[in-house]
C-alpha cells in the first residue's frame, strides 16, 4: 500500500510534493499542523479506503497508549492530582486548535478525515475514563464537583443532564461534555455548499466560453498550482487550441463528390452556395455541379437552382425518376460535385429512406456534417447520432454569427474527434466562410463570450468586472 507522510513549511509546498511523489491521482488521508509547518498523509486514489482504515487504526492505537501513560503518571512521574480536569482541558485545546486552522482550507477528503480524527480522539478519551473508573472503585467523590460542566462549555444543542452523585456521576458528566464537543466539531467540519467565491477565475472564464465540464477538467489539469491568473488563462487557451481537430486545408480542393448532411435549418444549402462560388471564382464553372436530394421542401431546391443560375453550373434533382446513384453516375466527368440533402428529424418517416439512399451509393462519396453553433449540445448530438453511421469525414460549423457561445460546438468537435473543415459566420456569398483554423476558432469563441457578457451587463452597472480583461 503506497501511503506516504509529508512534512512541509506550508500547505502549498506539501501539496506540490504529494503531486510529485504520489501522482496526480493522490488523495489526502489526513492533514494537520505540526511544529514548523504542516503534516500531510496521502495515498493513491484506488487505495484511499484501505489507507484511511489503516491510518484510523494506527492513530487510535497511539492515542490509547498515550492516554494510558498520561493517566498512570503525572508531571515528573508523580500521580496526576486531577486527571478528569486534564482530560477536559485537553479536549478544549483541540477545539481551539480546530478553530485556528481556518487559514488552511481542507479539501473535501480533508474535512472527512478531520471528522474521523476528532471521533478517534473523543472515543479514546471516553475509553480511558471508563478504564480508570473501573480501576478506582473506591476513589473519593470529592473530585466530582470539580468536573461538572462549566457555563462556558454549554454551547451545544444538547441540554444539560442532571446526574446523581456517586461513582458513575463523573463518567456521565464527562460523557455529556464529550457529546457536546463532538457536536461542536461536527458543526465546524461540515462541508459548506459550493459558492461562486469558491470557483477560481480560470474556471469562471472556461465556463463562460460554454465548454463542457469534461473539457474544462482536461484544460485545468495543465495549470500548475500557484500559476498567475493571466498565465493560467493563456495556458488553458493554448491547450484548447491544440485540442480542436481541423482539416487545415481547402477540402473542396481535393475534388470528388461531397454530401452535406444535418438537421433542418443548420445552413446546408447556404454553405454549398458559398463553397461553389469560391470554387467557380478560382477554377471556373465548367468543372462544378450541384445536386439536391431535398424534394420535400420546395424552397430548398429552388434556392439551389438559383445558385446554379447565378454561377452558371448545372443543378440536378434526385426524385422518383432519377435515383441518386444515376444522377452521380451522370456527373462523373465533373471535378467537384456538391450534394445537398434533406434535413429530416429522427422521427420523420422519410429520414430512414434518405439514409438508405446515401448508403447505397457505389461511388466514393465524402460526407460533412453541418453543425449550427446556435444549437444546444443536445440538438447537435441528435444530429450526429442520426448520421454517424454514414462514416462522417468532418464537420462544418455554421451560423457562428448567430451564436451566443461557441463552446458547445467546439466541445462537440473535440470530444467526437470530428475535424472542422469550414467555419461560416454570415449570409454573404462567398465571403462569410473560411477553412477551419485552431487559433481562429478559439479566438472567435473568446470574442463571442466577451460580446455576450457585454450585452448582459448593459442593464446592470453593479456587475462584477469583466471576466476577460486579463489575458
Amino acid at each position: 500500500m503506497k501511503v506516504k507522510r509529508f512534512f512541509a513549511p506550508d500547505m502549498r509546498q506539501a501539496m506540490a510534493r504529494v503531486r510529485e511523489e504520489v501522482g496526480p491521482d493522490a488523495v489526502i488521508v489526513s492533514n494537520r499542523r505540526v511544529a514548523g509547518g504542516v503534516e500531510v498523509v496521502a495515498a493513491h486514489e484506488h487505495e484511499y479506503e484501505a489507507a484511511q482504515v489503516e491510518f484510523k487504526r494506527d492513530r487510535a492505537r497511539k492515542k490509547r497508549r498515550d492516554e494510558q501513560i498520561r493517566l498512570l503518571t503525572g508531571k515528573g512521574g508523580q500521580p496526576s492530582p486531577s486527571p478528569l480536569i486534564a482530560e477536559k482541558e485537553k479536549a478544549k485545546a483541540r477545539i481551539a486548535a480546530a478553530q485556528r486552522e481556518d487559514e488552511v482550507p481542507p479539501a473535501v477528503t480533508g474535512n472527512r478525515n478531520q471528522q474521523i480524527e476528532a471521533d478517534d480522539d473523543l472515543e479514546s478519551i471516553l475509553a480511558s475514563l471508563k478504564e480508570r473508573q473501573r480501576a478506582r472503585p473506591t476513589e473519593p467523590e470529592a473530585p466530582v464537583a470539580m468536573v461538572r460542566p462549566e457555563p462556558a462549555l454549554d454551547v451545544s444543542p444538547f441540554a444539560p443532564v442532571s446526574t446523581p452523585a456517586g461513582g458513575d456521576s463523573a463518567l456521565q458528566v464527562m460523557q455529556q461534555e464529550i457529546h457536546q464537543l463532538r457536536a461542536m466539531l461536527e458543526k465546524q467540519t461540515q462541508i459548506p455548499p459550493p459558492s461562486e467565491s469558491q470557483v477560481s477565475p480560470l474556471e469562471r472564464k472556461l465556463n463562460a466560453l460554454g465548454l463542457s465540464s469534461r473539457l474544462q477538467k482536461h484544460l485545468m489539469t495543465g495549470v500548475e498550482l500557484g500559476m498567475a491568473a493571466d498565465k493560467a488563462w493563456q495556458n488553458a487557451l493554448a491547450r484548447l487550441a491544440e485540442s480542436v481537430p481541423v482539416m487545415g486545408e481547402e477540402f473542396t480542393e481535393r475534388g470528388g463528390m461531397i454530401a452535406f448532411v444535418g438537421p433542418t435549418g443548420v445552413g446546408k444549402t447556404t454553405t454549398i452556395g458559398k463553397l461553389a462560388a469560391r470554387y467557380v471564382l478560382k477554377y471556373g464553372s465548367s468543372s462544378v455541379a450541384l445536386v439536391t436530394t431535398d424534394t420535400y421542401r420546395i424552397a430548398a431546391h429552388e434556392q439551389l437552382k438559383t445558385f446554379g443560375r447565378i454561377l452558371d453550373v448545372p443543378v440536378r434533382v434526385v426524385d422518383d425518376a432519377n435515383s441518386l446513384e444515376q444522377v452521380l453516375q451522370s456527373l462523373r466527368n465533373k471535378r467537384l460535385v456538391l450534394i445537398d440533402t434533406a434535413g429530416l428529424s429522427a422521427n420523420d418517416p422519410h429520414s430512414q429512406q434518405q439514409l438508405e439512399m446515401l448508403e447505397s451509393v457505389t461511388l466514393r462519396m465524402k460526407k460533412l456534417l453541418v453543425v449550427s453553433c446556435s444549437s444546444q449540445r443536445q440538438v447537435i448530438e441528435k444530429g450526429y447520432d442520426a448520421y454517424k453511421g454514414l462514416g462522417l469525414n468532418g464537420c462544418v460549423l455554421s451560423k457562428m454569427d448567430e451564436s451566443g457561445s461557441l463552446g458547445e460546438a467546439l466541445s462537440f468537435a473535440i470530444e467526437k474527434s470530428l475535424p472542422v473543415a469550414y467555419a461560416a459566420d454570415g449570409q454573404r456569398i462567398p465571403d462569410d466562410i473560411g477553412v477551419g483554423n485552431k487559433r481562429d476558432l478559439v479566438s472567435r469563441a473568446v470574442l463571442t463570450a466577451q460580446e455576450s457578457q457585454s450585452e448582459n451587463a448593459l442593464g446592470d452597472r453593479n456587475r462584477v468586472p469583466p471576466l476577460f480583461n486579463a489575458g
